[in-house]
């Protein structure tokens, strides 16, 4: 019957309709809009917009202890990996990685999306054996560790990926911070380079 689909605003004008005009009132169309449902919908699309763009695509479970929304370099590096780095840890979306890895200048974002990678000159064999202890310490303390490239005796590239599931994580993008938080004696002709290719000057 097509009275029991009227909506409730419809129901409740036929409680003033006499019984003698009811079926004549529910066969005709009553207009019924809830403009205010309009907005209120609207709001909660752009509050979840909002929570999104904000960093909550962070799947849950992806570190252990998880600073703000993970989206400045402090953030990331005030953040406990916790040895989440496995075939359960969640992969991190693409669109959240790229929010985040612009904190991170001296890094690059391999062309598949599954790699991150740093690499820069030390002054000498001392100064890139020195940081690829610290970096050793960070990654035992975290249960995370990259992959480590020594070449020409001072040339140092460190790649980083959750090899188990097959691409990036956030653990990789907080080790990548905890990493840059290392101070490093670098080549100072290789820092004369970057200057004059106006690219960014490591901090540490």
């Amino acid at each position: 019957m097509r009275g029991l689909l009227l909506p409730y605003r419809a129901l409740c004008s036929l409680s003033s309709v006499p019984l003698a005009n009811a079926w004549a009132t529910v066969n005709q169309p009553i207009p019924c809009y809830r403009p205010a449902l309009v907005p209120l919908y609207w709001r909660t699309q752009r509050v979840a917009t909002s929570a999104m763009s904000s960093g909550s695509a962070i799947p849950p479970g992806s570190v252990a202890t998880l600073e703000g929304d993970a989206l400045t370099a402090e953030e990331m590096a005030a953040c406990k990996i916790g040895g989440c780095c496995g075939k359960d840890t969640p992969r991190l979306p693409m669109d959240a990685v790229h929010q985040r890895i612009g904190a991170l200048p001296q890094w690059q974002l391999s062309d598949d999306g599954k790699v991150i990678s740093r690499e820069f000159v030390a002054r000498n064999w001392a100064a890139a054996i020195g940081f690829i202890n610290a970096m050793s310490a960070i990654a035992e303390e975290e249960g995370h560790h990259p992959d480590v490239h020594l070449t020409g005796w001072r040339t140092v590239r460190v790649d980083l990926s959750t090899h188990a599931i097959g691409g990036l994580s956030l653990p990789d993008l907080v080790l990548a911070a905890k990493i840059d938080t290392i101070r490093i004696d670098y080549s100072a002709k290789w820092i004369k380079e970057l200057k004059a290719q106006n690219k960014p000057v490591p901090k540490c």
